[in-house]
């Protein structure tokens, strides 16, 4: 007998509960829609036909609730000569690249998925910082250079996704900073600031954490050089100067902590 399968549409986080932090499944099919869209199967992948394919799917799986076929329609296919026909074709892509892991029906359209099937976002919206670090795509965009043409209002949705999954993932990764360096793993910490910086690298705040870290372990060199490239940064990008804040980074007392680096220990 297969295995029912869960609502997805309809805020999945709301299903699982806020702030789980289960492990990410190590089998099964996993759905990456940060970064490049692809999925992962235990034998090979899928790689679906149409860029609207991913684009659906992103939205049924983040949509507050099951959205209408009329509106979905109007979202992505509004310049097709029949736009709920390309709908259709989109739905059914969909469940060709998932057999037996999706069923996609109805109007409101409702996506319900096996408990074999994960999708990154679900991790970065709902679950902890020790599961999100996991994800390979983790500080990606959200469908990262995927466009879709003649489809200004989901451009304007996939926009505002992506911030709200960026500043999940800066809250995220500051959860992981501060567990790690309360048990006093610097190595680990320092790791987590760097993967913060570059995933949103004109962010000071990111940048100031990872400046007080090298110094707390008495790397005052790299702290140096982290203010150098992030100012750079700010000057070229936004024709802007350092805050205070990265400053006093920069220049405040800092206790030292007796720290061994495991890289060098490897080597």
């Amino acid at each position: 007998m297969p295995a029912p399968f869960a609502v997805v549409s309809e805020s999945f986080c709301s299903k699982t509960g806020n702030n789980t932090d289960a492990p990410v499944p190590a089998t099964g099919v996993r759905v990456h829609l940060l970064g490049r869209p692809s999925i992962d199967r235990e034998l090979g992948g899928y790689r679906m036909r149409s860029r609207k394919s991913w684009a659906l799917l992103a939205y049924l799986v983040l949509s507050e609730r099951p959205p209408t076929r009329r509106r979905l329609a109007a979202l992505l296919f509004e310049e097709a000569d029949d736009p709920l026909r390309a709908l259709r074709w989109s739905l059914s892509e969909l469940r060709r690249a998932l057999p037996g892991h999706v069923t996609i029906e109805g109007d409101p359209v409702l996506l319900r998925r096996s408990p074999g099937l994960s999708f990154d976002v679900d991790v970065v919206a709902c679950g902890g910082w020790a599961s999100a670090v996991q994800l390979p795509g983790l500080g990606a965009e959200l469908l990262e250079g995927l466009t879709v043409g003649g489809a200004g209002a989901f451009e304007s949705w996939l926009l505002s996704e992506q911030r709200s999954l960026s500043a999940a993932t800066s809250a995220l990764l500051d959860e992981a900073v501060e567990s790690s360096s309360s048990r006093g793993d610097y190595g680990a910490a320092i790791g987590h600031a760097v993967r913060r910086v570059t995933a949103t690298p004109l962010d000071e705040a990111g940048h100031a954490q990872l400046i007080r870290l090298y110094r707390r372990v008495g790397d005052h060199i790299g702290a140096q050089r982290q203010y150098t490239t992030c100012k750079r940064m700010l000057e070229r990008e936004l024709g802007a100067l350092p805050g205070p804040a990265l400053l006093a980074a920069l220049r405040e007392p800092s206790p030292r902590v007796q720290w061994h680096d495991q890289r060098e220990a490897t080597r």
